[in-house]
Order: C-alpha cells, then structure tokens, then sequence
C-alpha cells in the first residue's frame, strides 16, 4: 500500500496526503479527517513507521493521556518525562479528550512519527482499535491506569481501593452510601472503581444505589441536586476521581449540607489541590508520578529486547488511604436502623 493509492481513493493529492501525517496543523480537520480514514481503511502504514519497524530507533516514546487539565495525568506525564530523559529518551505527547476518534488518530500519527513504542491511557482496552492497530504492528506499548488482563498494564487495583472504602464508610456507621462517577462508557477506571462500590456494599450487607454519572466534572452540582435535597438522601458519597469529589463538596454546600457533618465525600486520585480544601479531602492516593516513571521502564526494557510486552509483565503499584477530613460518622439522626 502507498501513499500514491491513499491519495487517489482520497481524492487528494500525494502532496496532502503527507502533509496530514507530517504537519496535521497545516491541513484542514474535515480534509484530513478524510485522509486520515482512507488510510485505515487501506491499511496504509506511513514509511516512517515502516523504518522504525525494521529497527531503527528514534529514541522518542508517544504519549497518548485523555486530558492535562486533571492533575493526576498531568502528575503522570512528569513521571514519564522524568524516567524518559533518565533513560535517553525524548516524549511525544497527545491528549484525546476522552474520544475513541481522538485515541485512534493520536496512535496513527505518532505512528508516522517513528516513535520506538508507547504509554497509553485508553478508555475501553477491551475494544480499543487503537491497541489493534499497535498489535498488528507491533510496537511495544504500556497501559497506564487502565486494568485489562491481555494488556500490559501499570495501575492500582482500583476495585480493590473503592471496595475498602465502602467498608471504611460501612465501619463508621454510614448505611446510605452512593457512588458518583464520570460516565462509564468513557472510562474503564470509572468501571472498575464503580465495581469495587457494589462489591463493598455487597461485603457490608448494604443496597447498592443506581450510579450517580456526571457527563462532565462541572455538571456535578446539577445532577446531585435531587439525591441531596431527596428525604431519604446519601450519608456518604464514594467519587470516581478527586475532581467530581471536590465538585460534590460544591454541590453539598448549595443543599444547604455541611461537610462532614451532614455528608461524607471520598474521592479518588490523591491530587494534591485536596489537601489545601477545607475541609481536606479523604481519598485513595495513586503513586501518579511512579505510574509514569514504571510505565517508562517496561517500555524501556521492551524497546532494548526488540519485543512487545506481554501482559504478564506489568505492574500494580500500592495506593494509600488519606483519612483527610471530609469523612465521617453520620449524625445519628440520620442512621436507620438495622433490619
């Protein structure tokens, strides 16, 4: 396949055909959205990939986060930054926004970039075309924060964090716990996370409430308004990332609910803005930066010995408990009974 025959079935010339993959910027989105889909279809591979599978080595590792706006892949990035310049190595890196289009689009370019492998962070591995098209290559790549058993993945065990949580809140007294998380066709942590709640409220003995799914971090006061103002309303809220919790606080304070007293709010990620909150924010902490920093070193390793990693090689890293402050026992007025 060449770009010749990308460029005829795209109706283009060859000369917008390497400018797509070369310099994206200077063509425009519709056109090179386009091209961009013809050469998937096609199968066509971009020679520069091609030289990097014969073995030459740019030194360049692709990074593909859904966004730099939460710290906790911004934290991430640094780690990888970190490890890469340690190890020799420059980064490439692209945000995806959460999209399917933006992860496939993102692996192809830097596909045609020559990277020497990737880190990825995907929002479903189990159906990613993104991860199909490094298999059929076969260039090395790591997951970071994602949790799949035929994928090489470094994360925490987030079920098993989520689950511990629930108990904790169990242990306190809480009996109306709900879960808050983004939306869970976007993200396969906020699946797992959402699996350790019903796993949790099952070990305590407890109902496990509907998913409370926030479309997007800022509409969380809106679409906890009725659970909050509701008579039979939530003790305790578990949330899928510190962002939606910080955002829960917010949305408790509009109720006219204080926080511990009246609401106990547990977040996810261990972002540092939590700790300068008041109350401070009880959260399970990721080692963010060592998920970048170990991500660079399988990878490393995989790059040096010419072959992908399995998914047997990776890691799960250990995540702590902040006790914070925004947990707590209920009041006693607002604990029913055991029946």
């Amino acid at each position: 396949m060449s770009i010749l025959e990308v460029a005829r079935e795209a109706g283009v010339s060859v000369a917008t055909v390497s400018r797509v993959f070369n310099v994206p910027d200077k063509v425009a989105p519709a056109t090179r959205e386009h091209v961009e889909h013809i050469a998937r279809t096609l199968g066509y591979l971009p020679n520069a990939s091609a030289r990097t599978l014969r073995t030459q080595r740019s030194r360049v590792l692709g990074v593909v986060l859904p966004t730099l706006t939460n710290p906790v892949f911004a934290e991430c990035l640094e780690g990888i930054a970190q490890a890469a310049v340690a190890g020799g190595y420059a980064i490439s890196p692209f945000t995806t926004d959460y999209r399917l289009d933006q992860e496939d689009r993102a692996v192809n370019l830097l596909l045609a970039g020559n990277v020497d492998g990737m880190i990825l962070v995907v929002s479903n591995p189990a159906t990613s075309t993104a991860l199909q098209r490094l298999a059929e290559v076969g260039l090395p790549y790591v997951l970071a924060y994602n949790h799949h058993p035929d994928h090489p993945c470094v994360s925490v065990n987030s079920e098993l964090a989520v689950a511990d949580v629930v108990t904790h809140l169990a242990t306190l007294g809480h009996r109306r716990i709900a879960m808050v998380s983004g939306l869970l066709s976007a993200s396969d942590r906020a699946q797992q996370r959402c699996r350790g709640y019903a796993r949790g409220m099952e070990q305590a003995g407890l109902r496990a409430q509907p998913v409370l799914q926030v479309p997007f971090v800022a509409a969380a006061p809106e679409v906890l308004g009725e659970a909050l103002n509701s008579q039979d309303r939530p003790t305790a809220l578990v949330c899928s990332n510190d962002l939606l919790a910080i955002r829960s606080i917010r949305a408790a304070h509009l109720a006219g609910l204080a926080v511990p007293r009246d609401l106990s709010v547990v977040g996810f990620d261990g972002i540092a803005l939590g700790q300068d909150l008041t109350p401070q924010l009880s959260t399970v902490v990721q080692p963010n930066a060592d998920i970048g920093r170990r991500s660079v070193e399988l990878l490393a390793q995989a790059v040096a010995s010419g072959n992908p990693l399995g998914p047997d090689m990776g890691l799960t890293l250990a995540h702590q408990f902040r006790a914070g402050e925004s947990c707590a026992p209920p009041a006693s007025s607002l604990v029913p009974p055991l029946t």
